[in-house]
């Protein structure tokens, strides 16, 4: 016999997690015997209960064998649609003498005379489910203040009196007799614990020697178990990446939680490229399809986004919590909303559609009617009805076509009418109705499966005839078509599904795979052999097409080509939507599961602004500065994290000559530039244009490298070795030789580091306190060639140096261990090259089967650790020009040949946070068992946890 719960505990994770867990601590504790056995039991969800697919069921079950029900009274609770599901059902089927109830925010007030909470002055209660629920004030105590002090603690006395008075109904005693028999069995443990010191003391000395032995072998074993474990988590995520990103995500999260490794980097890369234009997956796939019922197939996931791009909606007979519930998002807060519960929707999927700003909802629900919803009062507005479909055939019910105005003025719709003056048969009919007051427009008989509607912007109805191959139009607010105008060529299709672009110039016949343009009267294109469908084409003159293709959710030109990947899923595409401008994209699968994308990719990354097309010709030796020169003039600029900007302009024609080092490079706040022209250094003002002191003419075989932090002083190779100078007095302050022979060099993004390659001898120099360059690390590169070329780079801050030997192996040094790692393999990518911020990856330009990508490769081992694969071909290529920049806040910057900027996060813990936002919720129980059975693994994404 399943045991009893003492209680079961409901909150909002948002605002009371810390509150919540400190209560059942203390509930816990409180008057528990001296054996430290657990006399009470209170449910709590994230401590509770295991990973299941099945969260509703097991709520319910606990909330059935709870004796109390104990509430954290919050305003987001009282809105939360998880804590409002299980009040709602102890309200139906649990006694309210045994609901208590903890604040910890907001008011809350009884009125006497009413019997009643005062429902004016209390905001921590659902109103709608527990007004006139009580006979009489229930217990509850008030923890707003020590939920604002933190003190989860039985030593506070404002806590500990709080969970005395809610654990004595528990305990079946009252409140004092609970507090003597906590201090009475508190006297005895210590009387037990001080005797079992004096003997646990004579085996210490023994056991201790035997017991550091164990534990160190035991912390070996378990160290090598999370490490297996992880690799196996991370082998499983990079294996499942093209099948299903949700879980690709899930599974690299958790590696990553196990034991941070190589591999379970690997698997966060590939992961956020398989999710690189996820927003959020909504709901997790059944695992598989329901049968056939009739002609119409149960299941399969149906979406609907408001053209303004700010809701979406979907259901789907796999609904975990319940299959009636209508589940609603809203997209510009990224959250979850209360979901709109009982709409009856058809089987296997219907119709639906918002108004364009979404607030109002128009659903397809069962046997021909339509529900029109206020989303944002959450309340049903009025049904429908087309036709009676229960009098229908299960092959003549559902609407065959569907379509709701913009604005919410009007409904559309085509079905199959039962005529009761003719034997019975079954009439094609269609209609139009006053969707604010549900007064019929018009009805009138047509073509068997024939018609398909859209409202365009301007709240017009579209008809398109797919039997007759003609086109017609109900202008806004009149109840009368335009004639019927031709489109010659249109192929006969009665039956097929045909799909209208939002602008009705357009339209898609599914079976055949066409695209027909209507104004022309012309095909435009024919995916014959592709399984393009389901589709949506909100902006058809931009050319942008939506579609499933099988299991992947695609972006498609006018000639169906497939762009780019969306996302993908374990089940077939089973409905799809899409903004008005094409930046929201929902789908749903045949299988359930449902996600959000947007057409602006993670790892597409975002286009930075460079008005003046600079490329990495103009850069300058510290691979910061950009300038161009004039007849009269040269501008310069400085290239950032967020893009090209201006610096100023020095009134010099600075030519680029590979006999003479004229150059210019600017300080770190841009306010300064040393210009190298014509064998004479010069400091200028680039806010003003003038020049700051004198020039001279003493250091004609100086070749500016960077300047230093502190703006003054500036780095420069000259022949076989550097030197330091000091531009306010133009003295040299050190000089270093280094030897003869060719010098590559960079510098860290934060001027403190400066790399030297000489003679297959790497030295690396840190800037110090005292205004001087000090030697802090060399090593000899070993290599069976001589190492050439401009292939050095530094981390960030000067951690790391990598270079590209001319075997086409990658060395990586770190510089404060001094430990140098070779890549296993060659490189087959660019010499750009670049440090990920926290050094997890040495980030090159690469072109893994021709096309564009980013290889990664891990700084400690030298090992490679995946690509990505970028959107635009040959845009980003870098070639012996090309360049990357190290950028704040985790962001790397790739500067394409093309004059492409583009910032992408190359981060660990970015990388992370972006997955758990897309995939909040923990592995399910027996993927959990599979990999980590043994291991305590907290879920990674715990402040994100089932959108609390």
């Amino acid at each position: 016999m399943e045991r009893v719960r003492d209680a079961f505990m409901s909150y909002s994770h948002q605002r009371d997690a810390g509150l919540a867990q400190g209560l059942q601590r203390g509930l816990h504790r409180l008057a528990r015997p001296w054996t430290r056995r657990q006399v009470i039991s209170v449910f709590r969800d994230t401590t509770s209960l295991s990973a299941s697919s099945d969260l509703g069921g097991a709520i319910k079950r606990e909330l059935a064998r709870a004796r109390y029900f104990i509430y954290l009274a919050s305003p987001e609770a009282a809105a939360s649609r998880w804590v409002r599901e299980e009040i709602a059902f102890w309200v139906e089927n649990r006694p309210m003498d045994h609901f208590l109830i903890v604040v910890s925010a907001g008011a809350i007030a009884w009125d006497v005379e009413s019997g009643d909470f005062d429902w004016n002055r209390t905001t921590v209660l659902p109103s709608d489910l527990l007004r006139g629920a009580f006979s009489r004030e229930p217990l509850w105590v008030d923890l707003t203040e020590v939920r604002m002090a933190k003190a989860f603690s039985l030593r506070d006395a404002k806590f500990r009196d709080a969970v005395a008075t809610l654990a004595a109904p528990l305990h079946g005693v009252d409140k004092d007799a609970l507090e003597s028999e906590d201090l009475r069995q508190h006297r005895t443990a210590t009387r037990i614990l001080r005797g079992a010191v004096v003997a646990l003391s004579v085996l210490l000395v023994t056991a201790l020697i035997a017991g550091l032995l164990a534990w160190q072998q035991r912390g070996e074993a378990l160290a090598r178990a999370r490490t297996s474990a992880s690799q196996a988590l991370a082998a499983r995520a990079i294996d499942t990446a093209d099948r299903d990103p949700r879980k690709a995500a899930q599974f690299a999260l958790y590696a990553d939680a196990v034991q941070p490794t190589g591999e379970s980097a690997q698997a966060l890369a590939q992961a956020v490229a398989a999710n690189g234009s996820a927003t959020r997956h909504l709901q997790a796939g059944h695992e598989e399809v329901a049968n056939f019922t009739g002609n119409t197939p149960a299941g399969g996931a149906t979406v609907a986004i408001s053209r303004h791009g700010n809701r979406l909606a979907y259901y789907s007979e796999f609904d975990p919590i319940d299959r009636n519930f209508l589940h609603l998002y809203d997209i510009k807060k990224g959250k979850e909303l209360p979901p709109l519960g009982r709409v009856r929707w058809t089987q296997g999927g219907g119709g639906m559609e918002f108004t364009s700003d979404g607030r109002i909802l128009a659903v397809e629900t069962s046997y021909n009617e339509v529900e029109i919803w206020d989303v944002d009062k959450q309340k049903l507005i009025r049904s429908i009805t087309a036709s009676n479909g229960e009098e229908l055939s299960r092959a003549n019910q559902k609407l065959r076509a569907f379509a709701f105005s913009g604005d919410g003025s009007r409904l559309a719709a085509a079905f199959y009418y039962k005529d009761g003056q003719h034997q019975g048969e079954n009439i094609f009919q269609i209609a139009v109705w006053d969707a604010k007051n549900g007064r019929e427009l018009i009805r009138e008989v047509a073509a068997a499966d024939a018609p398909s509607f859209i409202f365009d912007g301007l709240n017009r109805l579209i008809e398109l005839d797919n039997q007759a191959g003609t086109v017609r139009i109900l202008p806004h607010d009149s109840t009368s078509w335009t004639a019927k105008r031709s489109i010659s060529g249109f192929p006969d299709t009665p039956g097929h599904h045909v799909t209208l672009a939002a602008d009705g110039s357009r339209a898609f016949l599914d079976e055949k795979r066409e695209l027909w343009d209507l104004a022309t009267g012309r095909r435009v294109s024919n995916a014959e052999g592709r399984n393009v469908g389901p589709i949506i084409m909100p902006r058809a003159k931009d050319g942008f097409i939506y579609a499933g293709d099988d299991r992947k959710v695609g972006v498609y030109d006018a000639q169906l080509r497939r762009q780019r990947v969306l996302g993908s899923f374990t089940w077939p595409v089973s409905s799809i939507s899409a903004s008005g401008d094409g930046r929201w994209v929902a789908a749903g699968s045949e299988d359930g599961a449902v996600s959000l994308y947007s057409t602006t990719s993670f790892q597409a990354g975002v286009t930075l602004k460079n008005d003046q097309k600079i490329t990495p010709s103009d850069l300058a030796p510290d691979m910061r500065t950009a300038f161009r020169s004039g007849q009269f003039a040269t501008d310069v600029w400085t290239v950032e994290s967020r893009g090209i900007r201006k610096l100023g302009r020095v009134p010099l024609p600075i030519a680029k000559a590979s006999l003479r080092q004229d150059t210019v490079i600017s300080s770190a706040d841009g306010r300064k530039a040393l210009v190298s022209h014509d064998a004479s250094l010069s400091l200028w003002n680039l806010s003003t244009s003038r020049r700051m002191g004198r020039p001279t003419e003493e250091f004609s075989n100086f070749e500016p490298i960077s300047f230093l932090p502190d703006g003054n002083h500036v780095v420069g190779a000259t022949e076989g070795g550097f030197q330091l100078l000091d531009t306010r007095s133009w003295k040299v302050r050190q000089l270093e030789p280094l030897g003869y022979g060719d010098i590559d060099t960079a510098v860290s993004a934060d001027g403190s580091t400066l790399a030297l390659l000489n003679n297959n001898d790497l030295t690396v120099w840190k800037w110090t306190t005292k205004n001087t360059l000090r030697q802090e690390r060399k090593v000899s590169i070993k290599t069976s060639l001589t190492v050439i070329g401009n292939d050095i780079v530094v981390s960030g801050r000067g951690e790391m140096v990598s270079i590209i030997n001319s075997d086409g192996l990658i060395s990586i040094l770190n510089v404060s261990s001094g430990n140098l790692v070779r890549s296993a393999s060659a490189s087959a990518g660019e010499d750009a090259l670049a440090f990920s911020d926290d050094n997890a990856f040495l980030v090159q330009v690469s072109s893994p089967g021709g096309e564009s990508g980013i290889q990664f490769w891990d700084t400690a081992t030298g090992e490679p650790r995946g690509a990505w694969v970028l959107p635009n071909p040959g845009a980003e290529q870098g070639g012996s020009s090309g360049h990357l920049l190290t950028g704040d806040k985790g962001t790397i910057v790739s500067f394409g040949m093309d004059g492409s900027l583009i910032r992408r996060i190359i981060d660990l813990d970015s990388w992370k946070e972006f997955l758990c936002t897309v995939v909040p919720d923990g592995l399910p129980r027996d993927q959990y068992d599979r990999y980590l059975k043994g291991h305590e693994i907290d879920a990674p994404c715990r402040g994100y946890y089932n959108g609390y």
